[in-house]
């Protein structure tokens, strides 16, 4: 009818929507939109807040900023089990190219402890965020015992620190690191030195000192009767059976 607005459509032409505005308009009004916008004006509040904080408290932000990235490098240089792996197997190797005379007790014992745990299937690995454990359990995690899997007979979280065998740290497991320090020195052999001869400090590495601590090896070592008494004792506790 000629009262009637006659509409044609074209790819340049817009249709009208019901209910007045364009699709976007309508989208832009919706309560998505409107949280949105919310979401992005207290964000923007809160970015506002911490800058002007750090401006008037530098000292404050660099401290929070400073442990912030701390334990952001501690959380990326989390050791893991296999690099617990690796690093005792690389132990036991190294101990492997040392004669058995100049083998540090402390090391080999410590080594073939986690050797020993480790193919028993005791040990247990852990990650805490910032730092991991490595500790020792009572059974291999399949073992099929009434004693592995009663609840009654697990051990108590009091006994858990007794157990623990080494931490890892910034990419380091510690304690092995510890124990391998001087793999190389057989403390037993220095145990009948005379005690100014049991520990060299950095005045004795000059030449003169150097020369007179060569020269002393070469004299016969004198013994007390206490320390002989001592020595056969020694000798006879390691005969007896």
């Amino acid at each position: 009818s000629p009262d009637r607005a006659e509409t044609t459509s074209g790819p340049g032409s817009e249709r009208p929507m019901a209910g007045g505005g364009s699709r976007w308009q309508r989208i832009g009004t919706g309560r998505l939109a409107l949280w949105c916008k919310g979401l992005l004006q207290d964000y923007a509040d809160a970015c506002r807040d911490v800058a002007l904080g750090v401006k008037e408290r530098p000292g404050k932000a660099g401290l929070y900023l400073s442990l912030l990235a701390g334990a952001t490098v501690c959380g990326l240089q989390v050791p893991c089990d296999a690099s617990f792996e690796s690093s005792l197997l690389e132990a036991s190797g190294t101990l492997l190219l040392l004669s058995p005379w100049i083998r540090n007790g402390g090391s080999e014992g410590h080594v073939q402890r986690l050797t020993k745990l480790r193919n028993q299937g005791r040990l247990r690995y852990q990650s805490l965020v910032f730092f991991s454990l490595v500790y020792q359990a009572p059974f291999d995690a399949e073992a099929a015992l009434y004693q592995a899997h009663c609840k009654h007979l697990t051990p108590r979280w009091t006994d858990f620190p007794g157990r623990i065998l080494d931490v890892g740290f910034l990419g380091r497991w510690w304690v092995l690191s510890s124990k391998m320090k001087d793999s190389d020195i057989n403390e037993e052999e220095f145990k009948y030195l005379p005690e100014h001869l049991r520990a060299i400090s950095s005045r004795n590495l000059h030449s003169v000192a150097n020369e007179k601590l060569f020269d002393e090896k070469y004299k016969p070592v004198i013994l007390t009767e206490e320390q002989i008494e001592r020595a056969e004792k020694e000798e006879q506790q390691q005969r007896s059976p």
